[in-house]
């Protein structure tokens, strides 16, 4: 066993030192040539979209230009025309024209070509199709002499940026996208405030039971149906032998409470009269006057009880066949609650129905207290409701409010009355009312759907190349109609993405890296 042992360690000592040897002797592989790097530039007319790729450029050396044309009537990509690219010597002389070829697919160009020779060079992409024709200025460009200074300037030109989203030029051709300029506009001043609908004052009404009873009706009021004015929504039949409520009991309770004061007043004569002739003393003569002392006030008050209920009855909508109280509707409106059930009993001032109107709301927006002074001014409102795409404006009739803060959220309450008869605000809907006022004040804006929103604060995509795109967290100024006023985060020209941001957003998520590259 030891010898088994000693034989394979040589070996393996062996092989070892022939490996070393061979990997010594093996001749040195050659250095993977260095990767030339690809530039790229984006151009818009009023027209076209230019995004161009392209390697450093040598003098006559051939470059493949890969173009990429997208019409901005519609962000579409362009299907015919052949571009061709001019180079014009900045120290003069005739252009170099490099022709190029139909598309390969939609959008794609290849312009293919020898450059010219070395030197500084204006140069211009013109495509020309049927009923379009176009003309790029890309600038000034360099034409090196040698590929090593060419790629030299190319590296140093290029900046990486790592916030930098990625989106290719196919999904935005097919999915659908769409950019604008940030523009210059003149916007009217407003305040954001929170606000919420309410109902109108003396728009809301409870019918309640005016006496104990059991409730009836030949058909039973739902939640949402609309009621009239005086409208009879059910009746109430008071509880017999319980307390009197019937008016047979209350008549009853007079009757008795007369004849007892009659009773009380012959007594009193009869003893006064007894007295006259010393029949009887004094004292049963007060007791007598007692009695009717007290039978007085029993009678006044089952007089006022029999009273009571008569003018209740009456008030309630008058007296219908039977003993029954009928229950009217004090105002026109929609029930918001119904309580009543058929055949159950109630105790007097149980709630029934709440009736609120809704073809008139009130709006009520909490001003901050800063921008208080302004409310003053108000010459229109808008609305944002959560899950609408645009604006509401409304037209309030009367704006008014108490002059008082609001002790718990410490803003003024602002009372607009706004006619709802088409019945598109609900009452309790909450909302972001803007207050406009007459100042009007110049600032960079952008559609409204370009501004997105996360965690609360709003940002846009910025277009800043034809693949390339930066989230900006924005500053908004104002709000007028389909317009966003920005204080800070974008700058007049540049342009800011209206349609496609969910797939900016989702390349952005993904960190920019497409499935697969160009194939050109």
């Amino acid at each position: 066993m030891k010898k088994i042992m000693t034989r394979t360690w040589r070996l393996a000592l062996c092989l070892a030192a022939v490996a070393w040897i061979a990997a010594c002797t093996r001749p040195a592989e050659a250095p993977a040539p260095a990767e030339i790097p690809t530039l790229d530039v984006t151009s818009w007319t009023d027209k076209t979209e230019l995004f161009m790729e392209y390697p450093p450029l040598v003098a006559g050396e051939e470059a493949l230009f890969a173009v990429h044309l997208t019409r901005l009537s519609d962000f579409s990509a362009m299907t015919t025309g052949r571009p061709s690219l001019e180079f014009t010597p900045e120290s003069g002389g005739a252009p170099a024209t490099l022709p190029g070829a139909e598309p390969s697919r939609p959008g794609v160009y290849r312009v293919l070509g020898a450059a010219p020779p070395a030197g500084r060079y204006r140069w211009q992409l013109v495509i020309e199709t049927p009923d379009l024709t176009d003309r790029h200025d890309l600038g000034a460009v360099t034409i090196f002499a040698d590929q090593a200074a060419a790629v030299a300037d190319a590296e140093g030109s290029i900046e990486e940026d790592p916030a930098a989203i990625t989106y290719l030029k196919e999904p935005q051709w097919t999915i659908g996208f769409g950019t604008v300029t940030v523009q210059d506009a003149e916007l009217r001043q407003g305040i954001r405030v929170p606000a919420i609908i309410e109902p109108l004052t003396g728009g809301e009404a409870i019918v309640s039971a005016p006496a104990d009873g059991r409730f009836v009706t030949g058909q039973l009021l739902a939640v949402g149906d609309r009621v009239t004015a005086g409208q009879e929504v059910g009746r109430i039949q008071p509880r017999l032998g319980e307390g009197g409520a019937d008016r047979a009991s209350l008549a009853a309770a007079v009757i008795e409470a007369q004849a007892s004061l009659d009773a009380a007043r012959l007594d009193l004569a009869r003893a006064e009269r007894l007295l006259a002739e010393r029949a009887v003393p004094a004292r049963r003569v007060e007791e007598a006057q007692r009695l009717v002392r007290i039978a007085e006030p029993r009678l006044a008050a089952a007089q006022a009880r029999l009273s009571q209920r008569d003018e209740t009855w009456t008030s309630g909508g008058g007296v219908a066949a039977g003993n029954s109280f009928v229950l009217r509707a004090p105002i026109a409106g929609r029930l918001a609650e119904v309580h009543a059930a058929l055949g159950a009993s109630y105790d007097e001032g149980a709630p029934l129905f709440r009736i609120i109107r809704t073809d008139r709301v009130e709006l009520q927006a909490h001003v901050p207290a800063s921008d208080a002074p302004l409310s003053g001014e108000v010459t229109d409102l808008a609305l944002e409701i959560a899950g609408r795409p645009d604006l509401m404006f409304i037209k309030a009739d009367h704006m008014h409010d108490a002059g008082v803060l609001d002790p718990a959220t410490h803003a003024l309450p602002v009372q607009f009355d706004v006619d709802n008869r088409n019945g598109q605000l609900l009452i309790g809907q909450t909302a972001i009312a803007i207050l406009y006022t007459g100042a009007r004040q110049r600032m960079p804006a952008v559609p409204k759907a370009a501004v997105l929103t996360e965690a609360g604060r709003p940002y846009v995509f910025v277009q800043t190349g034809g693949e390339s795109f930066a989230r900006r967290f924005i500053e908004i100024a104002a709000r007028d109609g389909d317009l966003v006023g920005i204080r800070a985060g974008v700058a007049l020209g540049e342009r800011v993405v209206t349609r496609g941001a969910y797939e900016v957003q989702l390349a952005s998520a993904a960190g920019g890296l497409p499935a697969e590259g160009h194939v050109h």
